[in-house]
């Protein structure tokens, strides 16, 4: 069974060490995958140049160590590892199935640890208030593939199930899978797989009622708090259109599934120059995890939309 992740979304300190301060602050997910190699865990696409895709925090040259290439022109290849998903799109609560097949080099290679994990593009808040991007660690597998003979291929199922606090793909939220295989000396160590999170048929249902009352999409963004009960947390952001616009400045959606209830939030931030002046102002009502009654849902939307601007 998978193991959630706590939080593996560390900023590291070592990054204008190991490239001396170039690219830094760019987003990018790292590891180390020779022992010894600095790990940058903060990040920078200066380490992995030509390969936006790569998630190796070495020294990088077109996506390979200087090292890995020495030796594959000497004719001693090391392992490579590519995931095969059965699915790309995937509900908060379903899961995702697939393979990882690695394809051993010259010479047998033990590997304890091939991790399969399904990470989110959150805004971590620091302690200080400050907000960075990173890729955040929903829930992970590890399937232990032990020895890999010379010259084999070998496939590995895995499944993970995904956590219902994996926010939404929408805007600069997205996801993806990763893989990473812990042996030395391996050519291509690590693999990402892009994934769309679709929301659930509740969470659509309120969002298309919002849609309908005049508002639209402008921003889906999720942030990770350790200090929150629930760490990971999204938000839905509308603007207004029509006679809306005179009253509402924005309108957000957040959502909190429970064991049988999903509690929704509708805040809405009024313009100044209303009766009171203005201000943000928070309705909350709730719907059956497991069913739907759109008329409701419409109408609990529309009745916290109405109560809220006026």
């Amino acid at each position: 069974m998978p193991v959630l992740h706590p939080f593996r979304a560390s900023v590291g300190k070592l990054i204008n060490d190991h490239r001396g301060g170039t690219n830094a602050g760019q987003v990018q997910v790292g590891f180390a995958t020779t022992k010894g190699a600095a790990v940058c865990s903060s990040l920078c696409t200066g380490c992995v140049r030509g390969t936006p895709n790569s998630t190796s925090g070495q020294s990088f040259e077109g996506g390979k160590s200087l090292l890995n290439k020495m030796f594959e022109r000497l004719g001693f290849g090391g392992l490579k590892v590519e995931t095969v998903l059965d699915q790309t799109e995937v509900r908060p609560g379903g899961q995702i199935t697939g393979n990882v097949v690695i394809t051993g080099g010259a010479g047998d290679w033990g590997c304890e640890k091939l991790i399969v994990e399904l990470q989110s593009y959150c805004q971590f808040k620091m302690t200080d208030g400050e907000s960075v991007p990173q890729m955040i660690g929903m829930a992970l597998v590890n399937l232990r593939p032990g020895l890999i003979a010379s010259a084999s291929k070998e496939s590995f199922p895995f499944v993970i199930d995904v956590p219902l606090t994996t926010p939404v793909t929408g805007g600069a939220t997205k996801s993806a899978m990763t893989t990473r295989l812990d042996a030395e000396m391996a050519v291509d160590p690590t693999d990402m797989d892009p994934v769309t999170i679709l929301p659930t048929e509740q969470m659509a249902a309120v969002l298309k009622s919002v849609a309908a009352q005049g508002f639209l999409l402008h921003e889906a963004e999720a942030s990770y708090d350790h200090r929150r009960e629930t760490p990971v947390q999204q938000i839905f952001e509308f603007r207004p259109t029509g006679h809306h616009q005179s009253r509402i400045h924005e309108l957000e959606v957040s959502f909190v599934t429970g064991e049988s209830l999903i509690e929704i939030t509708i805040s809405v931030d009024r313009k100044i120059g209303l009766a009171d002046s203005g201000g943000e102002r928070n309705a909350r009502f709730t719907i059956g995890k497991d069913q739907i009654d759109s008329e409701a849902v419409d109408a609990a939307v529309k009745d916290a939309i109405v109560a809220l601007g006026h």
